[in-house]
C-alpha cells in the first residue's frame, strides 16, 4: 500500500557482539518522514523515531531491497521507501533479528514476515514501536522479540 508517507531508516555504528556466527552489524534507527503542505510547497518533516535495533548485514540490506528500499550511501548507510506495509515487515524483521544469533533462523524469520497478514503486521509493529517510546530501552524490545517468536512459532 503506497502512501504519502516516506520511510527512513539510518544505520548507525554498534559496538562489537560475541555471536556464533562472525558478521558485520549495525544499529538501525526508524523514522517515518511525513510530507505537510504550506504555501503551496511540499515541506518533509521527520517523525518520532520508532525503534532501534541492531541488524546483521548484508542480510538486513538484502531483505530491504527485496522489498523495494532504496540504498543510499556507503559509510552513512540509510535506506528510504514508500510503502507502508513493506516498512512494517523491514521493521519487525529487525525488531526480530536482534535476538536470532545464526543464519538459518534469520531465514526462517524472513519467510514468515514475508508471509504475514496485514492485521498481525500492523499489530506486532504497533507493539514494538509503543515499547520503544514507553521505554526508550532495546532491553524491553528484546523481550518482545522474544515472544514475537513464541507467539508466531517461528522458533
Amino acid at each position: 500500500m503506497e502512501s504519502g508517507n516516506q520511510y527512513l531508516v539510518k544505520l548507525k555504528y554498534a559496538r562489537p557482539v560475541k555471536t556464533p556466527v562472525k558478521r558485520k552489524h549495525k544499529l538501525v534507527e526508524f523514522v517515518p518522514i511525513v510530507p505537510v503542505e504550506s504555501s503551496g510547497k511540499t515541506e518533509y518533516l521527520r517523525g518520532k523515531p520508532e525503534g532501534v535495533a541492531r541488524v546483521f548485514l548484508p542480510e538486513f540490506l538484502d531483505f530491504a531491497k527485496r522489498l523495494g528500499f532504496e540504498v543510499k550511501g556507503k559509510k552513512r548507510i540509510t535506506l528510504v521507501g514508500r510503502d507502508d506495509y513493506a516498512y512494517l515487515r523491514v521493521f519487525i524483521y529487525a525488531m526480530v533479528m536482534q535476538v536470532l544469533r545464526t543464519p538459518n533462523q534469520w531465514g526462517r524469520l524472513e519467510e514468515h514476515v514475508l508471509n504475514m497478514d496485514p492485521i498481525p503486521l500492523r499489530y506486532w509493529a504497533a507493539t514494538f514501536k509503543r515499547a520503544y517510546w514507553k521505554y526508550k530501552d532495546r532491553k524491553k524490545l528484546m523481550h518482545l522479540a522474544r515472544l514475537f517468536l513464541e507467539v508466531e512459532d517461528v522458533w
